[in-house]
């Protein structure tokens, strides 16, 4: 069994890096990838210590990366990379507006529209956050719902769990909470290009995730048509069984790789385990088969 969507402590899971060897160690997990988004840093960890104390399987370099594709954020994979030539292109992508402005400047956006329908909310300088590693959709959710009052002021749905706040209100535009945040990335095509240009392969990442997206699989349809993308994300904790094969079946008939893995972030998402995700996963080591770029 492998996981190939793993996040350490270097971007917004909990785990560091060598207690996710352990754990994998433990799993008996066989190849394992950190894609942390938009950082390498977990692989600057990983030539400072001997990996095999801790773990005895395989490591593929990745990376998970935001790109804006039409007025959607869309999570673009990257295996394989050269990461040292991969951190050049970063810095130049996001030069001008780094993780913490982004996460900031999204904070304050939450907080204008708390105001709007008067939402009890401590003053943003109070707020305990990391902007370098926090996103500030779970910091301004938290503070809302630590204020029982605000219980009648929102919806019902958002109220019940941050995952109803972030599918049916942030990420559906035309909703109070919808904040466009497609201009702070970088196009698809950029973000696939530097994946390629440091020797890796790009995969769109769990199109499931994506409530804005209709139908997902003509959606992918036209995302391969028009971009060089070389494989898809077909196994992941949120994916049914019948989405699973219907992800299966497409890159199939249209010769793309695959991948898959738990989108592990340790106490940040307590629902899903590495390796097993919500107890629903079993990413075959045969789907390596074909990756003979790494």
């Amino acid at each position: 069994m492998i996981d190939l969507h793993i996040h350490s402590n270097n971007s917004d899971g909990t785990k560091t890096v060598k207690e996710i060897l352990i754990q994998a160690q433990n799993l008996s997990l066989s190849t394992i990838s950190f894609t942390d988004h938009e950082t390498c840093s977990a692989y600057d960890e990983l030539e400072k210590i001997n990996i095999k104390d801790y773990f005895a399987g395989k490591i593929i370099n990745g990376i998970e990366l935001k790109s804006r594709y039409k007025d959607i954020v869309m999570d673009i994979l990257g295996y394989g990379i050269d990461y040292k030539k991969m951190k050049k292109y970063l810095a130049e992508c996001y030069k001008d507006m780094t993780r913490e402005k982004i996460q900031e400047e999204q904070l304050k956006k939450f907080y204008e529209i708390g105001q709007k329908i008067k939402l009890t909310l401590r003053p943003i300088e109070e707020l305990k956050w990391n902007k370098t590693k926090d996103w500030s959709t779970i910091v301004f959710y938290d503070e809302m719902k630590s204020h029982i009052e605000n219980k009648e002021k929102v919806p019902s749905d958002m109220w019940e769990s941050f995952k109803n706040f972030k599918q049916n209100h942030y990420h559906i535009k035309g909703d109070i909470f919808y904040i466009d945040r497609g201009k702070h990335y970088p196009k698809i095509e950029t973000i696939i290009d530097i994946i390629h240009k440091s020797g890796g392969k790009a995969f769109v990442a769990h199109i499931y995730e994506y409530k804005e997206i209709e139908n997902k699989i003509s959606e992918l349809e036209k995302i391969i048509n028009n971009y060089k993308i070389d494989g898809i994300e077909c196994y992941h904790s949120i994916f049914s069984e019948k989405e699973n094969l219907n992800l299966l079946e497409f890159a199939k008939k249209h010769d793309l790789l695959i991948s898959g893995g738990s989108d592990y972030h340790g106490d940040n998402k307590p629902d899903i385990e590495l390796g097993v995700g919500k107890g629903n996963l079993n990413v075959p080591n045969e789907i390596l088969d074909k990756w003979i770029f790494c």
